[in-house]
């Protein structure tokens, strides 16, 4: 597949998936051409400037031979222009046979299919819903908000007496992820509520496999793909949280296959190794990934992982305290013994999504 760029009249850093370069206004510079088929999910991304939004597109290289994006000054982005009709796919033909010495080729596959792993799970299907959007090109920047994002604010400013505007009737974009939310009702049952809390398998397959994903963890595995990429590519915090989210539920869960926590943790190793030193910081929650290590239930499976979390936070893997089971230089998660777990966990609770489920959790060095 092409991607075609007419012209370039400002400074912008184009980039396609994993690669991105500075072009100058007037470069000579066409696009991007021999974009593979396998995998066909790609993601095509701009900036303007250091400080200025990063958005693009997702799209699949099999559903086309070829696509031009043009600027739109009004709206001072990049957008597609889709090639349809028979004269365009003459156009668009003999224009790629002028300008292909002008085109970037699509960097060579790296011996580890990159790529591939961070993409193999997601449909575009789901991208779309997930977006609220039908084109064949999905939009996607840093500055759309998620459904939680929302939650998130609207409870605080009512907590204050404020009151939030429904920004679903203005018109601008939120992202639809998974709800998931670790101290619902619908993740603590009545009478399960211990055990719910220490071991969320009811949550992860009862309600958001069975009721978002059709029973297929995969599925939630292409959605954790998704927001990893929304949140690398485009630094969108929201996507951020939603990773972190859905890594921290299937960790956090006994009942998981064996091949889905292989996959897993080829995945995380892989995401790890590849998020921007700008973003980590700001982007990843060094205390999600020691609840996430320290899980009871998977820490051992999580082999790759843990050397990936490492190499983000060295300090982690203390050479000094190595006769801890194998979780050398990571705090253990222990709820106190003089402390009633289930305190305050009634239904008189003010916040309907009982946001205090254990009254202290102490991290103790070990």
């Amino acid at each position: 597949m092409e991607l075609f760029i007419d012209r370039v009249d400002k400074a912008v850093t184009f980039g396609i998936d994993l690669y991105s370069f500075e072009v100058k206004p007037d470069q000579i510079f066409h696009g991007f051409k021999n974009i593979p088929r396998h995998p066909h999910i790609h993601v095509v991304h701009f900036q303007h400037c250091n400080d200025g939004v990063r958005y693009g597109y997702f799209f699949e290289s099999d559903s086309a031979k070829s696509v031009q994006f043009e600027y739109d000054a009004a709206r001072e982005i990049f957008v597609p222009r889709t090639i349809e009709t028979e004269q365009q796919k003459t156009d668009a033909y003999n224009k790629f046979r002028e300008l292909n010495p002008f085109m970037v080729p699509y960097p060579s596959i790296d011996e580890e299919d990159t790529w591939k792993v961070l993409t193999d799970h997601i449909k575009m299907l789901d991208v779309r819903h997930i977006a609220s959007c039908s084109e064949p090109y999905v939009y996607m920047d840093s500055a759309i908000t998620t459904k939680e994002e929302e939650g998130i604010l609207s409870r605080a400013l009512a907590s204050n007496g404020d009151r939030i505007a429904d920004t679903t009737r203005s018109g601008d974009p939120v992202l639809k992820y998974t709800p998931i939310v670790f101290k619902s009702k619908d993740a603590l049952r009545d009478n399960f509520k211990m055990h719910d809390f220490f071991d969320k398998s009811y949550y992860l397959n009862d309600v958001v496999l069975a009721r978002y994903h059709h029973n297929s963890i995969f599925s939630l595995l292409g959605e954790l793909q998704c927001a990893f990429l929304n949140a690398m590519l485009f630094g969108n915090y929201g996507s951020s949280l939603q990773w972190h989210n859905v890594v921290e539920l299937i960790a956090m869960s006994s009942a998981v296959s064996s091949k889905a926590l292989l996959q897993l943790d080829a995945l995380l190793a892989r995401q790890l190794a590849v998020v921007p030193d700008f973003y980590a910081d700001m982007l990843l929650n060094e205390d999600a990934w020691v609840r996430i290590l320290t899980s009871l239930h998977h820490k051992h499976a999580l082999d790759r992982t843990r050397g990936a979390v490492y190499k983000l936070w060295p300090h982690l893997d203390d050479p000094d305290d190595n006769d801890n089971g194998g979780e050398s230089g990571i705090s253990h998660v222990l709820v106190d013994d003089d402390d009633n777990v289930l305190h305050n966990m009634g239904d008189s609770d003010p916040d309907s999504d009982e946001p205090m489920v254990v009254e202290k959790v102490i991290y103790r060095q070990l």
